[in-house]
């Protein structure tokens, strides 16, 4: 009989019942994966995606994130005090530190980062263009316009001339040369993209960080999060972009960690593993119930190349974690043969 449903079969997004997982979870509903730890190395799981909230018992699924490649540490060992309501970043912007923040030491680890560097290729590629579009081409197009309107209506005029004065030549190589260098300075665009301060500072109890993507200063826009395993926060750097952070602090406050992602890989296969949609059941990973440990391997500095030293700290962190399951299903051409 033909299924004429128009709505989507979420059920055969995984081949649980080819594989009999179905048929197993019914017969034994509580082992879901409930109790295990499963550390996926990959390119970084997104700590807001859907179905990776929270376990089948009501748990935090994604209960540490980590990125091993070193992609996203920026250096906060130079130490500032507050003047006046105010700090220096390390951008020479002046930063606004919010009367609720609570800070008893008084000092502030400062740092920056370009948010480039966190962006996997395909966004980085969406927002030069977006940036392009709006900081550029308006006033760069507008006088790309002008000039040649001038030196049409120039020509125009020449052309009526028996013989061309001296002044009006240099006019027209003048603007010939001012059309060249517009020309050639849009073939030659290059968009470093935004760099942002970063703040880092204990409040007593635990380690803060803010990252200034206001780019003027007011931190009160900007979202305070903890380190992720104590905390479970994340933010999403800008509107934007729509990326997904986290933070850890190591060193004393001296090294700030920013863990994104290095593509979506890492997202849906964390999501095969162990997704969990208490509502829509039929989209459940193969163990729902299992918590997860994201160690992204894939450096965004190498096109989300993995490295050794990444997996080695993987690894490191895994034992350290006391994780039941590794999952690393990630792999591509090498940039250097034996590197």
């Amino acid at each position: 009989m033909t299924n004429n449903s128009l709505d989507f079969p979420g059920w055969a997004l995984l081949p649980k019942r080819e594989t009999n997982v179905s048929l197993f979870l019914d017969k034994h509903p509580e082992y879901d994966g409930r109790g295990v730890k499963i550390a996926i190395l990959d390119s970084g799981i997104d700590p807001g995606a859907k179905g990776l909230q929270k376990t089948s018992t009501g748990q935090q699924k994604i209960i540490e994130m980590m990125d091993a490649t070193g992609a996203g540490d920026i250096d906060t060992s130079t130490v500032v005090e507050m003047t006046d309501g105010y700090i220096t970043g390390l951008t020479g912007r002046k930063l606004k530190i919010p009367p609720s923040w609570q800070n008893p030491s008084g000092k502030f680890h400062i740092g920056v980062k370009n948010a480039y560097e966190l962006y996997p290729k395909q966004l980085r590629e969406r927002i030069r263009k977006a940036r392009k579009e709006k900081h550029w081409d308006p006033f760069h197009k507008e006088r790309q316009a002008k000039i040649s309107q001038e030196l049409q209506v120039l020509n125009a005029s020449l052309s009526k001339l028996s013989q061309v004065p001296f002044k009006s030549k240099m006019e027209k190589e003048d603007l010939e040369a001012k059309l060249e260098i517009l020309n050639s300075l849009e073939k030659k665009f290059c968009d470093v993209g935004p760099t942002y301060d970063c703040i880092v500072f204990h409040d007593g109890r635990q380690w803060r960080v803010a990252v200034d993507t206001s780019e003027h200063g007011e931190l009160e826009e900007c979202t305070l999060l903890g380190t992720y395993s104590e905390t479970f926060d994340f933010a999403m750097l800008t509107e934007l972009d729509r990326l997904n952070y986290c933070v850890n602090v190591h060193e004393d406050g001296n090294l700030l960690e920013i863990v994104s992602n290095s593509s979506v890989h890492g997202t849906h296969v964390a999501s095969i593993a162990a997704a969990c949609f208490p509502d829509e059941p039929e989209k459940n990973g193969i163990a729902p119930g299992a918590q997860i440990i994201s160690i992204c391997i894939g450096d965004l500095r190498l096109g989300s190349m993995e490295t050794g030293s990444a997996l080695t700290r993987a690894l490191i962190k895994v034992i350290s974690s006391h994780c039941d399951v590794i999952n690393i299903s990630y792999g591509e051409h090498s940039h250097w043969c034996g590197g």
